[in-house]
């Protein structure tokens, strides 16, 4: 530690619900909490809190916390097997990812380059699809209607915040499914089911504890727990991975990554737009299907004209028959005709719009984005070597043009439709208004030639198809005739609703005396050709979607299951056993892995015992590809001076012969935090600063491939009498259970043993601020601190200041929002911004 550091205690609070993990952003001066009822919490430094999010389902907790290495993302992964990715602004989930198992283990590394580089996207050109694509408009909220709606989203281009991402970063997750899952960026399966290997010493792989993968993307090292049939022991192992893969096509990964991340964006818009488009039809027409059936039927039983003769009728001489003119004032009327106009009209009209100017565009901007892959994959040297197989992504190229031109038929048949609706209810408004003896108005009793050849044309598709032939008419009934769809019998007025179930068209469009699909059908060269998208002429919109989401998932994750095969174990060594005991708590042995670039290792850390733990092994493996090397040590914690003032103002050392270790975590390449109790019966918490430097290299010995550590004769080294003064810090009046270090923001949270309290503090305060440290370690909260904290321990009737008041939230998709008489948290809500670092570190709320 440099000299002059010291700690310092800014603030100590209460927690309402118990908390069990805790995790800082790498970027900005936030701290995620999870807690016992599965909630995500996201709090300041000052303890204001930001949100909070409620779990996907009940009875489900989580497991693991991850921050994108931009401090802008953060992952919370769950015992359903779920992974969110929230985005800090707004706790939206981005993405949420789907494991065969519950979460085990979370990390997000970014790659380093090397020293003295910058980050540069030769020999490619970054993505410029922005330049030719027109821009995805806004989905709105209402529904159905014409007017403007609320936006959803006004960033729908870049749902899942990946436009600012330049250096690849990886997600790696380990999940009860017993394998390891690789994310690039948090989006893109690039290593799905990496099995950590054959069983070792004939025990069954149970859980992994750690997974973490180097820098240089060279080495991925896994500590995994092992069970031996019905015994009661644990085994615990470390398997190392060669990635050279990764590391030698990172720059065609990034590339591919980033595209596969906006072809997921762009289907989650597809798949909302259809859904609105769900939203925004009505069968109402049904209700006149109906109607128009049983005034058939009827007449079917009096042998007299059919229904399209009487219409025709109508339409040419102007006189209804007397059936039909009773069915138009009766069933019809005037007012049910001008109602179900409007709601056509409506209906109709946003749907089109639907098309129009969001299902069209996203459609072809996802063919774009197909085109450019199915062009990447065809440089087998540089992208088919990762997995791109062009014959699969042609056959999504293929799915999605056929998609393309069933978004320009139902165009079409909206067009046509509402063309001949208008003609035929405009029509028979008159009709009606004259049987009914009143005056039609002056500019809708005019009918011009070509409204009679829409009206004839209505009459021709909708109601030719209605006949007996086929049936008895003593059996037959309106519900069968209505669910008889092989035969067509019954009248289908609405054709566009078909196109958004999930079943083959019922009245598909005639296409036969097209000139370009006669054309096609007479030349036997286009048969088979990539160019010309083939027509599916009887499936609807949404069978071609499922279609099209399955195609581009088969193509899309072949990549994922060729890196993950290609990870090559290079080693697998024994850690130790551990036996099980009745009435263990839920303090396990301790794991913690990160990378050093300076030393080009990759760091293990770990305790063989439950805690609090009387040694941790520091295990160092060289992240240069292939190699095996490891080397090992024991770190002790024996006597460590602490410097107390009597009551008569001399300074006094207090000294514990033996200390145990509670927690380890990553603070910086250089540094391990660690979190002491003393042994006696005070237990005392020690928070510890340990340089790595320290330790010489001289007491690391080499461990061999294979084999185990823990029989292994390591050298052990008690770090209590190397440690300087102003590199640890003794925590009165407190019992620790665990804590969460933060070296780019340098702060800490520790958490009380009750898990409902914890303690703040700054890791780089001046030493003349020491005699506030002293005051603030007494136990007593300030002024200040009484006017944040209104609860005590257990007491949830209150909440923090600047605190969401659960009593008064609005609770909408799991997020908790504050009321408008909440001005502290409503303020926090809406100016919200962390692009910037935090102003207000040490502040008390």
């Amino acid at each position: 530690m440099p000299e002059g550091t010291a700690f310092k205690q800014v603030d100590e609070k209460h927690v309402s619900v118990e908390v069990e993990l805790m995790l800082w952003s790498p970027k900005f001066d936030l701290v995620a909490l999870s807690n016992v009822q599965g909630e995500v919490v996201l709090h300041r430094l000052s303890w204001q809190k930001v949100w909070l999010v409620a779990p996907p389902a009940e009875e489900v907790k989580v497991t693991a916390l991850a921050w994108r290495p931009d401090g802008k993302v953060l992952a919370a992964g769950y015992t359903c097997g779920k992974i969110n990715l929230y985005d800090i602004e707004n706790s939206e989930v981005l993405t949420t990812l789907e494991l065969p198992g519950e979460v085990t283990c979370m990390s997000w590394i970014t790659q380093s380059l090397p020293e003295g580089s910058t980050w540069s996207p030769d020999p490619y050109d970054d993505d410029n699809a922005a330049v030719y694509l027109p821009k995805l408009q806004p989905l709105n909220k209402s529904y159905g209607t014409l007017t403007k709606g609320t936006s959803v989203e006004e960033n729908v281009e870049d749902k899942k915040k990946l436009n600012d991402q330049k250096e690849l970063n990886l997600l790696l997750a380990g999940c009860g499914g017993k394998e390891l899952h690789m994310f690039a960026y948090g989006v893109y399966p690039i290593g799905d089911g990496v099995i950590t290997g054959s069983p070792i010493h004939n025990a069954q792989l149970k859980q992994i504890h750690s997974a973490e993968i180097s820098q240089n993307l060279h080495t991925v090292s896994m500590v995994i727990e092992l069970a031996k049939g019905d015994t009661q022991e644990q085994e615990f192992s470390i398997m190392t991975f060669d990635t050279r893969l990764l590391s030698s096509r990172y720059r065609e990964l990034r590339i591919l990554a980033l595209k596969c991340g906006q072809i997921a964006t762009l289907m989650g818009y597809l798949q909302q737009t259809i859904q609105q488009m769900s939203e925004a039809w009505e069968d109402i027409l049904m209700e006149m299907d109906s109607k128009l059936l049983k005034f058939a039927g009827e007449k079917r039983k009096t042998g007299t004209s059919t229904v399209s003769n009487d219409f025709l009728e109508l339409l040419m001489f102007g006189t209804p028959s007397p059936e039909l003119q009773a069915f138009l004032l009766h069933e019809l009327t005037e007012k049910g005709l001008k109602n179900l106009g409007h709601s056509i009209e409506t209906s109709y009209s946003n749907i089109q719009k639907l098309v129009v100017q969001h299902l069209q565009v996203v459609s072809q901007a996802i063919l774009y984005h197909l085109s450019d892959l199915r062009g990447m994959s065809t440089w087998y040297e540089k992208f088919g070597v990762l997995g791109m197989h062009t014959e699969k992504i042609q056959e999504a190229v293929t799915a999605v043009g056929s998609f393309v031109l069933k978004t320009s038929e139902i165009q079409q048949v909206i067009d046509n439709s509402i063309k001949n609706f208008k003609a035929f209810f405009r029509w028979l408004y008159v009709v009606i208004l004259r049987l009914s003896n009143e005056k039609p108005p002056a500019e809708l009793s005019k009918m011009t030639q070509h409204d009679i050849n829409f009206v004839a044309e209505f009459l021709r598709d909708n109601f030719a198809h209605f006949t007996l032939d086929n049936h008895d008419e003593d059996d037959i009934s309106i519900s069968d005739l209505m669910d008889d769809h092989s035969s067509k019998s019954g009248f289908k007025l609405e054709k566009v609703g078909q196109y958004l179930k999930r079943e083959d068209l019922h009245y598909p469009p005639t296409v036969t005396s097209n000139p370009w699909v006669q054309f096609q059908k007479g030349c036997f060269h286009l048969k088979d050709t990539d160019i010309l998208y083939p027509v599916q002429n009887t499936k609807s919109l949404v069978q071609l979607l499922d279609i099209l989401l399955e195609a581009i998932h088969s193509a899309l994750s072949r990549p994922s299951m060729v890196i993950g095969s290609s990870f090559e174990c290079l080693s697998s060594r024994h850690l130790f056993t551990l036996t099980k005991q009745d009435g263990d708590s839920d303090l396990k042995p301790k794991v913690c892995q990160f990378t050093s670039n300076e030393g080009q290792c990759l760091y293990t850390v770990y305790t063989m015992e439950r805690l609090p733990s009387e040694t941790l092994i520091i295990l160092r493996h060289s992240t240069q590809g292939g190699s095996v090397h490891c080397e090992a040590v024991a770190v002790k914690f024996g006597e460590i001076a602490h410097r107390s003032v009597d009551t008569s103002g001399q300074e006094d050392l207090e000294r514990c012969s033996k200390h145990r270790l509670q927690d380890v975590g990553y603070y910086d390449e250089r540094t391990l935090s660690l979190l002491l109790v003393e042994e006696n019966e005070d237990e005392s918490p020690v928070l510890v600063q340990l340089a790595l430097a320290v330790i010489p290299d001289s007491m690391y010995t080499t461990v061999p491939p294979d084999g185990s550590i823990q029989g292994f004769s390591l050298n052990a080294i008690d770090i209590g009498e190397k440690l300087e003064s102003q590199s640890y810090k003794r925590l009165e009046n407190m019992k620790a259970h665990s804590f969460s270090v933060s070296g780019t923001r340098k702060t800490a949270i520790v958490l009380f043993s009750s898990k409902r309290r914890v303690r703040i503090f700054l890791m780089d305060a001046e030493e003349e601020e020491d005699d506030e440290d002293e005051a603030d370690e007494t136990g007593d909260l300030t002024e200040a601190d009484i006017s944040g904290v209104q609860v005590g321990e257990g007491d949830t009737s209150g909440a923090p200041d600047g605190d969401f008041d659960m009593s008064r939230a609005h609770e909408g998709n799991g997020l908790m929002q504050v009321e408008e008489g909440d001005s502290e948290g409503q303020e926090d809500k809406e100016n919200l911004n962390f692009l910037s670092p935090s102003t207000d570190r040490g502040q008390s709320s």
